[in-house]
């Protein structure tokens, strides 16, 4: 009987159906995203396919942000976190840049200030490489300053995160950002001295026109 039970079971029972992605906060390594052909948004993302390669995760005190780096066709890399305040949610594009790029974005004793300042400094762009053309904004005030953060090369969504936030690689971040809320100048000080300087804007989750499932879903999280 039992194993007239299980012959049953085994032909009847269905196979899972193809994995469905809906939200960009669900994407995992090998799926794709395609952006909308808006003008507001910078040249390098506008009507593109971009690969997440990489899921990371960012904590601040008890609370984990997850990053996915993205990868178009031509290898230009970006991050992609999805930021959700009172029930809405906002997609933050953030690009690393060289210094040389900073230091031809803004006046270096205002950069300085983010630093070293007791006020809140206020940078003033005084160039726009045509690289960056819609990165950026004309004026940033800053809103964070040496703020402890920790960083986890690894995908906690689903699995229990660290209790202790010391588990993770310690930064210091620095933050300013535009009036109109929609670009940021983001910093990552690590142990060291090492710099990361990003540039961030965000966008409606409608700038997302398609989301595409990876072929298996099998690279997802490292548990």
């Amino acid at each position: 009987m039992k194993s007239f039970l299980k012959g049953v079971w085994s032909r009847t029972r269905k196979e899972p159906g193809p994995r469905r992605l809906e939200q960009p906060r669900d994407l995992l390594v090998g799926d794709i995203i395609q952006i909308t052909d808006s003008y507001a948004l910078p040249p390098m993302l506008r009507n593109q396919s971009l690969r997440v390669v990489a899921v990371s995760t960012y904590q601040f005190e008890y609370e984990f942000s997850t990053s996915f780096s993205l990868e178009g066709q031509g290898h230009e890399q970006v991050d992609l976190i999805v930021e959700e305040e009172d029930g809405r949610e906002t997609l933050a594009f953030t690009l690393k840049v060289s210094r040389d790029a900073v230091e031809e974005l803004f006046n270096t004793d205002q950069f300085a200030e983010l630093f070293e300042g007791e006020a809140p400094a206020v940078l003033d762009r005084q160039s726009e490489p045509e690289d960056l053309d819609g990165w950026t904004a004309p004026l940033y005030r800053q809103g964070s300053q040496a703020e402890r953060g920790f960083y986890y090369s690894k995908d906690y969504r689903g699995i229990k995160p660290p209790e202790e936030e010391g588990e993770g690689e310690p930064f210091d971040y620095y933050a300013a950002t535009s009036d109109d809320g929609g670009h940021a100048i983001e910093i990552e000080v690590w142990t060291g001295g090492e710099t990361d300087v990003f540039l961030t804007i965000y966008r409606p989750i409608s700038d997302i026109k398609e989301l595409w499932p990876g072929s298996t879903g099998a690279e997802g999280n490292d548990s």
